[in-house]
């Protein structure tokens, strides 16, 4: 990606106005262009001129209903549901798809308009009720901060199945919390590889975990994959400039690339206890041969694991290029997915 000008949505943007900081002479750390400027003082900006937030009010295309709900005031966690507007008038209960955004976890929100625009399709298409989590970012909130917070989420739908009146009305009206999934795309995806290892280690009954869903996970480590430096050439959508600001602003501070949140395979992965899982693969995406190992570790542990490639397509290309053709073939892929598991034997994590 060029750091002067950034493609979303198949548009160019570009930021050329005065900077009233810069002016000021204060000292610049590291910046992505138009998304984040973290200061040496430790100050940290965020930009909307490239992705704006917009309210769950936002009236999507697809025939979903769609509110904000804070969990934890202390922490100031929040998530956002979709649920599709035939199940408010019906009493089925559908599968829930615990979702978590990606954007290296420094950047990114429920809010922002080209995630309310993809779970609206997910949830229309997949038939799920979705509840999109708004985590805290670095490098305010380094890891593990993500993944406690993730974990949380997980806790706090417990707690509102285990209440008759649940302060979350939809989830006690349309969830059926014996049909759980845990989704997300690329950090996101990393969040749900480490948030399935915390809920293995403890009882979240009644929720019964049926899968987990990685879409083009952020997985990375202190050697580079074969053609890692090649691929970031193909994918406008992620390059190694940005992978290497990611995880210098998330991970804890004196961690390397092989820490267990930036490289799974650090650890073994044959004694974990897992439900099925599909990992999303992007043929141009940087990342791909790190998912393609990650797939690989799965497999030789033993693990219930597919993975589906979609050629001609970057780094989460259903969120950053809505419009492309691959999109409505993901969906068909997902909601196959969550339909064969759903009723399939769970793991009771």
């Amino acid at each position: 990606m060029n750091m002067d000008t950034i493609s979303v949505d198949g548009v160019i943007r570009s930021d050329h106005g005065h900077d009233p900081a810069r002016s000021r002479g204060r000292s610049v750390e590291e910046e992505l262009e138009g998304f984040l400027r973290v200061y040496k003082d430790g100050a940290v900006e965020r930009f909307s001129y490239v992705v704006s937030d917009v309210p769950a009010t936002e009236a999507p295309q697809e025939p979903v209903a769609s509110k904000d709900v804070v969990m934890d005031s202390r922490t100031g966690v929040w998530a956002r549901f979709y649920l599709p507007r035939k199940a408010l008038s019906r009493e089925t209960k559908l599968p829930l798809l615990i979702y978590f955004h990606g954007g290296g976890f420094v950047l990114g929100s429920p809010a922002w308009s080209i995630y309310h625009v993809f779970m609206s399709r997910m949830a229309s298409h997949t038939n799920s009720m979705i509840m999109s989590v708004a985590y805290r970012l670095a490098p305010e909130h380094r890891l593990p901060a993500a993944y406690d917070d993730c974990f949380g989420a997980v806790k706090w739908v417990r707690r509102q199945a285990t209440h008759e009146r649940s302060h979350a009305s939809w989830l006690s009206s349309s969830a059926d919390f014996s049909q759980c999934f845990l989704a997300g795309d690329s950090a996101g995806g990393n969040i749900v590889h480490n948030v399935a290892l915390q809920c293995a280690r403890v009882d979240v009954k009644p929720l019964q975990m049926r899968g987990l869903i990685l879409l083009q996970p952020f997985f990375g480590g202190e050697n580079p994959c074969k053609r890692e430096v090649e691929m970031s050439e193909t994918d406008t959508n992620l390059t190694q400039r940005w992978v290497d600001v990611f995880w210098k602003l998330s991970l804890p501070v004196g961690a390397k690339r092989d820490h267990p949140a930036c490289n799974p395979l650090a650890m073994s992965l044959r004694d974990l206890s897992l439900p099925p899982v599909i990992v999303i693969i992007s043929e141009k995406d940087l990342l791909k041969q790190r998912n393609l190992a990650y797939c690989q570790a799965l497999k030789n542990g033993n693990k219930n694991v597919s993975h589906v490639m979609f050629k001609n397509v970057g780094h989460a290309f259903q969120v950053l290029n809505p419009d492309s053709q691959r999109i409505p073939e993901l969906l068909s892929v997902l909601g196959d997915f969550i339909n064969k598991n759903r009723s399939a034997s769970a793991s009771t994590m």
